[in-house]
Order: structure tokens, then C-alpha cells, then sequence
């Protein structure tokens, strides 16, 4: 989904505020989800980062973000960024958004080559963990909620399947991580508005 297709009334239109400012927010937002949510792991942060972004933006109404269709499209969205060290994952999530954009990919080459050069080696070791099969390892070494784990890799740990077995179905709306920080989306959002974060996306 075009994340630029749908720019907030009144924002500039600019390709190079678009470039800066999708990096500034996701990078805000990012450092505030972690303040507020300290107990929380790097793809849950950086889901609310999405989903906030996106409903502030038109992409989505904040009542489609837990549908079916739209959680599965945020939760693939935000798992490479989430197999990143906390200095690097808001910003590759943001040159992720500003890469989709035809104009925007094309201008930050030439325009921002500082940008596109710490994507591209930022980025190097997630495409090197997918392509040698140790994405999981690298998700997990972040990331430690044990059933997120199951349910991005179909990890078949079964002391982990044991403990989650009861209720299959209970298990699965459980590990829907955009359901389980659809609260806290809300409470980001509301801290936005009232400190009167600029979000210029």
C-alpha cells in the first residue's frame, strides 16, 4: 500500500519534507512507544509506529487495523525492521514506507545518498539472515515473546505448544500482535495529539 498516497491535509507536499519527516516521525513515535511501553518488544513498538503513522495519515481508519487482512499486512510490514538493533529499526522502517514511493525512491538516491547508503548496509544483515535461513535467530534474539515467536516462524518448540494448547483459537487471537496493541496505538495517538507532536508525514 502507497503509505504517501494519502497525505494529511495542510503537510507539505515536498518530496524532501516527505523524506525527512517520514524518518523524524517513525524515529518520535518510536522513542515514545518505548517509553511508554518499556516491557514491550521492538515489533510490538514498531507496530504501533505503523499503525499510528498509517491512521494518522488515511491509509487506514483506526477501526481496520485489527481486521484480518489489514494485521497480517502490519505485522509482515514491521517484522524485518523488528530484526534490527534499537538504533537502526525506526529509521529502516521509514526508509521502508519512503522505498515504495517511485518518486520518493528515486529522489533519495540522488538527493539524500547519506540515506540510501545506511538503508542499504543497515538493511545487509537481514537480507543475509533470509537468505541463509536465520531470519527466526536474528527476530528472536530481539524479540521475546515466545508466542509472537511461534507465530511468525511456526516455530515448533513444544514446551512452548504445550504451554499455548488449551485453545488453539484463543492461542491465535493471543499472538495477533496488532490486537494486543491496539490499546496502546490509542494511548500513543491521544500523547501525540495533547503534547502536540508535529508528525510531518
Amino acid at each position: 500500500m502507497g503509505f504517501f498516497s494519502k497525505i494529511i491535509p495542510g503537510m507539505s507536499k515536498s518530496s524532501d519534507k516527505r523524506i525527512e519527516g517520514c524518518v523524524q516521525a517513525c524515529e518520535n513515535l518510536y522513542k515514545l512507544s518505548v517509553s511508554m511501553f518499556p516491557d514491550k518488544d521492538p515489533h510490538e513498538h514498531l507496530v504501533i509506529v505503523l499503525c499510528t503513522i498509517w491512521t494518522r495519515s488515511g491509509v487506514y481508519k483506526e477501526a481496520e487495523i485489527d481486521k484480518p487482512t489489514q494485521s497480517r499486512e502490519i505485522v509482515s510490514y514491521t517484522l524485518l525492521p523488528a530484526c534490527l538493533p534499537p538504533e537502526n529499526r525506526a529509521r529502516v522502517l521509514a526508509y521502508k514506507l519512503i522505498m515504495e514511493e517511485k518518486d520518493l525512491s528515486s529522489r533519495i538516491s540522488k538527493r539524500y545518498p547519506e540515506y540510501y547508503k545506511e538503508y542499504s548496509e543497515t538493511s545487509k544483515s537481514i537480507w543475509d539472515a533470509k537468505r541463509n535461513g536465520s531470519l527466526d535467530e536474528l527476530y528472536c534474539l530481539y524479540n521475546k515473546n515466545k508466542l509472537h515467536q511461534m507465530m511468525m516462524f511456526n516455530k515448533k518448540n513444544k514446551n512452548i505448544a504445550k504451554e499455548y494448547s488449551g485453545n488453539c483459537n484463543k492461542a491465535y487471537a493471543q499472538g495477533n500482535i496488532v490486537s494486543e496493541v491496539i490499546r496502546m496505538i490509542g494511548q500513543v495517538s491521544r500523547t501525540v495529539t495533547q503534547q502536540r507532536i508535529r508528525l510531518c508525514i
